[in-house]
């Protein structure tokens, strides 16, 4: 029995709205993004938003590669070893091979431990690329398919995270700019898929049911927990959801726009504008949005790192001559973010102490930051107890009201001298986008002591032509290495 003609059987003989069809006009418009993905092609992208896919593929994958190098991220491999087999989809850098599911859940974890992935509004290239790179592999999708797949998640997750905004009174409550990376896992898994418009909106909705509930990462204790905003589960879910919708499994496509019980009002959104999930499809390019990051910690800290590190290569200064470190932002660093005795590694990704004293010991962005040497030394503990955090009106009103991460710091010396910096837009941000030069020196440096550090160069290549390859299989091979 066909979907179009359920539909018009429940129109008469029901009192409720079909669950792919409902005639609702609020859902008018999660029908008109649902269509843009079912008929989305590779021809339709303009060449900037596909390059940007290569190059986000690039960063997160080199991101896995050195999340998995750490102990948070040992410990995950060692959790999902056992459900390792020669035939499944592959986590970059190690051995392990498993279902298509648990293969987006490992490499979006992973991809997250260090904070070193992309942002927009959260972090959708943690859920993003891990569900597509699983869905091609498990489908064997042509590279076009697996690239128009993540632009495809990038316009579908960037347009329900704005329908769903929540105001500053429930954003303080509520970790509701993290809900819809599930929904952007499972609009890339599923045009990676490919399939019917009913299929494509049992997806969605399927993805929308699968969202775990929206979690803080620092907000329940010390040391923080190891899920942060688990954008794995979330890809786990995007997966199945692509994988349900192939074998006409109807997932509730009602809820994605329900304003009543539907997806909004479950992730504590008070500000529901439906409209927004169709707004200028096609037309602006949301892709284009993502941040590639520079330094592996929150976003929120990057003004700060940045003002620093021009401080100390501008004016040669010594960490051991450095009296006191003042920090004017917005309040959101001075609450949440202000921690001089960081406990673990994800704790010190939220302490804008802990990464100004890497800033002024000029020690290189990458994992290393978090190793056990540097988070005992006596210097770093030193000089996070000399930095000083205080809330400053212009960059308080600009973060609310412009999602601006201003940042000023003051460095004064032992000799009596100050220096300050200002940083409006922390680099990687659109107005100051990394090159891509920058992006591959990261790649390699997250590559760096690996088994891929000898492949690294070939991994760009192949990575940066991947509309060029007849099969994503040219990149596997090299992503599949030894244990590590």
């Amino acid at each position: 029995m066909s979907t179009e003609r359920s539909a018009d059987e429940i129109k008469v003989s029901s009192p409720f709205e079909h669950i792919l069809f409902p005639r609702n006009p609020i859902h008018e418009h999660a029908g008109l993004l649902a269509r843009f993905l079912t008929q989305l092609r590779y021809e339709d992208i303009p060449g900037d938003a596909l390059q940007l896919a290569k190059l986000i593929t690039l960063d997160t994958i080199g991101c896995i590669v050195a999340g998995a190098r750490t102990i948070l991220g040992e410990q995950i491999l060692a959790a999902y070893d056992p459900g390792s087999h020669p035939g499944g989809c592959c986590v970059p850098g190690t051995s392990l091979h498993l279902s298509p599911s648990l293969a987006a859940k490992v490499n979006s974890w992973l991809s997250d431990v260090l904070d070193y992935e992309d942002t927009a509004s959260g972090h959708p290239s943690a859920t993003v690329i891990p569900a597509a790179l699983a869905t091609a592999e498990h489908l064997n999708a042509t590279p076009r398919q697996f690239l128009t797949g993540i632009v495809a998640g990038y316009e579908a997750g960037l347009r329900v995270h704005d329908a769903t905004r929540a105001s500053p009174e429930a954003y303080r409550r509520f970790a509701v700019y993290h809900a819809w990376h599930g929904i952007a896992a499972g609009a890339a898994a599923m045009v990676v898929s490919g399939g019917s418009e009913e299929q494509f909106r049992s997806a969605l909705g399927h993805a929308a049911a699968n969202t775990n509930l929206p979690l803080w990462y620092v907000q329940y204790g010390r040391p923080a927990h190891a899920l942060k905003a688990n954008y794995g589960q979330m890809a786990l879910g995007g997966v199945d959801a692509a994988l349900c919708a192939r074998q006409d499994v109807i997932g509730p496509f009602a809820m994605v726009s329900d304003a009543e019980r539907g997806f909004a009002r479950i992730i504590g959104s008070d500000q529901f504008d439906p409209a927004q999930l169709s707004a200028d499809l096609g037309r602006v390019w949301r892709t284009r949005d993502a941040c590639l990051k520079a330094f592996p910690c929150c976003y929120f800290l990057h003004s700060t790192i940045d003002a620093v590190s021009r401080l100390v290569s501008l004016h040669k200064i010594d960490h051991k001559d450095v009296d006191k470190l003042q920090i004017g932002c917005f309040s959101r660093i001075h609450e949440w973010f202000s921690n001089t005795a960081p406990r673990s590694a994800i704790d010190a990704q939220f302490s804008v102490q802990y990464v100004s004293a890497m800033a002024l010991l000029s020690i290189q962005a990458g994992r290393e930051w978090y190793s056990p040497s540097i988070m005992a030394s006596d210097s770093v503990s030193d000089l996070m107890r000399k930095i000083e955090v205080e809330v400053d009106p212009i960059a308080e009103e600009a973060f609310w009201s412009r999602s601006q991460l201003i940042s000023s710091v003051t460095i004064f010396t032992r000799n009596g001298q100050s220096f300050r910096e200002r940083v409006d837009w922390p680099p990687g941000h659109p107005r100051r986008p990394l090159s891509n030069s920058d992006v591959e020196r990261k790649f390699l440096r997250n590559l760096r002591g690996t088994s891929l550090e000898s492949d690294g160069s070939k991994i760009i290549e192949r990575t940066m032509n991947l509309d060029r390859l007849t099969s994503l299989n040219e990149l596997r091979s090299l992503l599949s290495a030894a244990r590590i």
